[in-house]
């Protein structure tokens, strides 16, 4: 990795560790309105400003694993396939006919020659273009050249697989910025997927976020698993451009240097300090990854309504032979569901207290900064003169964002 980046994280991380106050350029951070996680208008708003004009991951191109295969991605609100094509590029597209707007496909996964709409036959091939209108006798003047599946942008960095609605958003690795270098360290193109994970939570998908954007937590409600494994108190953060952030925490001595992967399903690309450390990427806006040398998720938070989340976590290994998931990974998943049935468990109360009359703006720590960052990020991505009345948060952090 690079030998500058990895010198300032330890170096930070043992700044961390000997300080007894905050650290000299630390300032009191914002408050921060609970409105953002009650008001529906609010809501609304992240769902037609950010979500529908953000890049969000989606997969691993391994799970489109020939020309014609196909899945549905409807986390977004919007109901959109993506494909692999007759010359393997991944395509997403709107997954509405052209002609009277029904699904091309019902499937949620498969593989397919043509999408083909299952209420009047109308076919499509894999790069979207109309191939086949059924009694097209009856139409009168029908240019199939303009009745192509509407696109969606979709890019792939390293082997991992995003979407946008917005076609005029910047390129993905130009949105990913230092992130896209530090993150292919773990050689994402040779990964695999392992399986998938979903909770549903009573509470805003800000909320989730936020817990995963800080350890202040990790003493009191996992004292049993992570605060055993990390030291909290060498937590170093760094806000990065459009939103994302990059945290780690060291492992404690004695477990520093003690693989806890088999040599066997040992990812050899991750470099020593991402193998001391809890290293973990914040990828605006729902997307955290907490990278490790053996499998690993993508932790997403998806809203499904103003009060409730769907955390979907997406598990990815080092690709192994045969078509069985080795029973490490599987362990590794069963491990991890301890530590999320902890969090989860948070959730639903925090939502009720922060809805009842006795809330008030969070007043966070210097170490949860990250939490500002991401929620400032949510306000740009938003427009500040579309926010209902009383739910910003200040810019006055944005000078600690790290430069790309």
């Amino acid at each position: 990795m690079d030998a500058t980046l990895e010198s300032t994280i330890r170096e930070r991380i043992e700044t961390e560790k000997a300080r007894t106050a905050p650290p000299a350029e630390a300032v009191v951070v914002p408050l921060i309105p609970t409105e953002r996680y009650t008001d529906p208008a609010f809501y609304e708003l992240e769902k037609e400003r950010l979500f529908a004009r953000t890049w969000l991951f989606v997969g691993h191109e391994s799970e489109w694993a020939e020309p014609g295969a196909y899945r549905q991605m409807t986390r977004s609100g919007a109901a959109i396939v993506v494909v692999r094509g007759e010359d393997d590029v991944l395509r997403a597209f709107y997954n509405s006919c052209r002609h009277r707007g029904a699904p091309v496909t019902r499937d949620e996964c498969g593989t397919a020659r043509r999408l083909t709409c299952q209420y009047h036959s109308w076919s499509y091939g894999l790069d979207g273009s109309l191939r086949a209108v059924p009694d097209s006798r009856s139409f009168t003047e029908l240019d199939k050249d303009a009745l192509a599946l509407v696109p969606v942008r979709c890019e792939v960095w390293d082997g991992w697989v995003f979407i946008n609605e917005d076609l005029d958003a910047q390129p993905l690795v130009e949105f990913l910025g230092p992130l896209a270098d530090q993150m292919s360290e773990i050689n994402g193109r040779a990964m695999r997927a392992v399986g998938t994970q979903v909770h549903h939570l009573e509470c805003n998908w800000k909320l989730m976020v936020d817990a995963f954007l800080e350890v202040y937590h990790v003493r009191t409600v996992h004292p049993d698993n992570a605060a055993l494994l990390y030291n909290d108190q060498s937590v170093t953060v760094s806000m990065l451009p459009n939103g994302h952030s990059r945290l780690s925490v060291e492992k404690h001595d004695m477990f520093r240097d003690m693989p806890l992967v088999s040599e066997e399903n040992d990812n050899p690309a991750v470099p020593l300090l991402w193998r001391q450390t809890s290293t973990s990427y914040g990828i605006f806006p729902n997307l955290v990854v907490p990278m490790d040398t053996g499998a690993f998720t993508f932790l997403c938070m998806w809203p499904t309504s103003d009060t409730t989340t769907d955390l979907e976590l997406r598990w990815y290994a080092p690709a192994w032979a045969g078509d069985e998931v080795p029973r490490e990974h599987l362990e590794r998943l069963a491990l991890f569901d301890t530590v999320m049935a902890q969090d989860t468990a948070n959730m639903a109360p925090i939502q009720a207290s922060i809805s009842s009359p006795g809330a008030r703006p969070f007043q966070i720590g210097w170490h949860e900064r990250l939490i500002h960052h991401f929620q400032r990020a949510v306000d740009l991505a938003i427009g500040s003169e579309r926010l209902p009345s009383g739910t910003a948060v200040s810019d006055a952090l944005d000078r600690f964002v790290e430069p790309a």
